[in-house]
């Protein structure tokens, strides 16, 4: 595994603007693993951010154990796993990152804000796949 160069993360954040969402999984209090898709926008530092709704699943997860992994994938064989620790956001960083969203994925960025939350995602470890190319590449990142 080789440390991040800003290259790295820019090829994650160029990614995630490109194909807009992923799974993300989470883990309940008692271990249990959760997965649903999210739409995700990326900021230049290659800070992830989706939303989810208070009463979900994941959202109770990520309260638990802020510890999450994503699956991004491209349709023609890249693909991008990811690791990181999510934090609810509040206040301006909220309504940002809400605005961010809502810009790349209209109706997602936080219309409930009493229902809505928006989750950053820090990110600490990633793993590039390509299947499209022979021999496939893989590339192992601590972020």
């Amino acid at each position: 595994m080789t440390s991040a160069s800003p290259d790295a993360v820019g090829r994650i954040v160029d990614f995630v603007r490109a194909h807009g969402g992923g799974v993300v999984a989470t883990n309940s209090d008692e271990g249990y693993p959760e997965s649903a898709w999210v739409n995700l926008v990326a900021d230049d530092h290659g800070r992830l951010v989706f939303g989810t709704n208070i009463a979900s699943r994941k959202f109770s997860n990520i309260g638990a154990d802020p510890r999450v992994s994503l699956v991004l994938v491209s349709g023609t064989g890249q693909e991008f796993q990811l690791e990181g620790d999510a934090a609810v956001l509040e206040g301006d960083a909220a309504q940002e990152a809400g605005q961010r969203l809502e810009a790349r994925h209209p109706g997602s960025g936080g219309h409930e804000p009493e229902s809505t939350r928006l989750v950053e995602v820090g990110l600490r470890w990633a793993r590039f796949v390509d299947v499209a190319v022979e021999p496939p590449a893989r590339e192992e990142f601590a972020l």
